[in-house]
């Protein structure tokens, strides 16, 4: 790809100059703004090596006059050497900024690590909180909130000891995997995923449990007359409101648990087109993927017939949000511009992306793979043109010190600048 395709269009916007100005501003105040540097945080580590799992940080600063994005590795390597367990998925508090206002979220991350061994003895689930508000570029370390990580599955069993079953839940079976997490607003509540699948068991149960980190207690369990469908837990957390997708004969149920009251709604759409192998969130919308068939399900109802997407029942989206392209991950890569238009295909893309995450504000999904980071430009994307064409590298890994030889996780946020004296 010709940088100057992704390059011009961007400058027109003032890049150049407005990074300057942010920059100037978040001096004076503490806070950041949309194009300013931010820090792509990726967990590394292959599923079963406990020892290998660590947490890498690099900085990505926004393109000057004719200069593509800079990504810079930070530190020295691991930067939460107190992870011991292969992490396998993490959640912001106050993932957009909802409470506190633009430029001031993302400063706690909740990450889940779980050992998700075929043996049901030897799974074991941990969750580690950081406090990132005072996170230094020049000095990078993850600053854990706990003495030590919140302790879920000991043993392949549920650990009633730190996190006591309330009125209303009831202890999930041995032989827990942890394989989701999603948090609250506030970080007080926890939404998990025990999907037994996921540590490559015969057993096929799924469900949901709900734990306040607060009291620690585990305060709901799915309850719903059949498994919970495998997608990837979303708590709204502009209503505290949970997704449970419920299957339900051969198909699924959509309905929310409010954290306020643990109350689960009655259904908000239950379209008989089979059941979801992944789900994100887009605003009051849900993408949802069904037997190779993007569709799209609002509380009322399901809109349209779904157009042809991918198919591997390994695929998952990266989320992006309203008004912006569903980007899929895969064996393949796959991006619809809008929601109903034809998919753009990337097979194989660069050697298969492990994960993904977008920085909506900029419209920036950044792509990891073992060995680099890409980019994928959704401001420069169009349905008429190759999607290579917006793919661009970002970092490749060096041969001497490489970090990214089994990354698993991707997000994003931007640190906060200390105001000048």
């Amino acid at each position: 790809m010709n940088p100057s395709n992704s390059v011009a269009p961007r400058l027109v916007r003032g890049l150049g100059a407005i990074a300057l100005t942010i920059a100037a501003l978040a001096a004076c105040t503490g806070t950041f703004e949309e194009s300013a540097p931010l820090v792509l945080l990726v967990a590394t580590g292959p599923a079963q090596a406990a020892g290998d799992a660590a947490i890498v940080a690099y900085l990505v600063e926004p393109p000057g006059a004719a200069t593509l994005r800079t990504v810079t590795p930070l530190g020295t390597g691991d930067l939460a050497p107190d992870v011991s367990l292969p992490l396998v998925a993490w959640d912001w508090v106050d993932r957009d900024a909802l409470a506190v206002g633009p430029g001031r979220g993302r400063t706690r991350l909740v990450a889940l690590a779980s050992a998700t061994t075929s043996d049901p003895a030897g799974r074991r689930a941990l969750l580690h909180r950081f406090d990132l508000a005072a996170f230094d570029a020049d000095a990078p370390v993850l600053a854990p909130v706990d003495p030590s990580p919140l302790s879920f599955v000991v043993d392949g069993a549920w650990d009633e000891d730190a996190f006591p079953a309330s009125d209303g839940a009831s202890l999930p079976d041995g032989g827990v995997c942890l394989a989701g997490v999603s948090v609250s607003s506030n970080g007080r509540y926890a939404a998990l995923l025990d999907h037994r699948a996921a540590c490559g068991a015969s057993d096929a149960l799924t469900s949901l449990l709900v734990v306040d980190l607060t009291d620690r207690a585990l305060v709901w369990t799915s309850t719903l007359g059949g498994d919970v469908v495998a997608v990837r837990p979303f708590i709204d957390q502009a209503r505290d409101r949970l997704d449970v997708w419920a299957r339900v004969a051969g198909r699924a149920e959509w309905r929310e648990l409010d954290l306020a009251t643990l109350e689960l709604s009655a259904p908000l759409v239950a379209p008989d087109v089979g059941v979801p192998t992944a789900a994100a969130p887009a605003g009051a919308e849900r993408w949802v993927l069904v037997d190779g068939r993007l569709y799209v399900w609002r509380g009322d109802a399901a809109i349209g017939s779904g157009v042809a997407s991918a198919t591997s029942g390994a695929s998952r989206f990266v989320r992006t949000g309203p008004g912006l392209p569903v980007v899929i991950l895969g064996p393949d890569l796959w991006v619809h511009a809008t929601p109903s238009t034809d998919a753009l295909r990337v097979q194989g893309a660069a050697g298969t992306y492990t994960a993904g995450t977008t920085d909506g504000p900029d419209r920036l999904t950044y792509l990891v793979r073992p060995g680099g980071i890409d980019t994928l430009d959704l401001l420069l994307l169009t349905p008429d043109e190759p999607l290579i064409r917006v793919i661009s590298p970002a970092f490749r890994d060096p041969q001497e010190d490489p970090r990214l030889t089994d990354p698993r996780l991707v997000t994003w946020f931007r640190p906060r600048l200390p105001p000048t004296p």
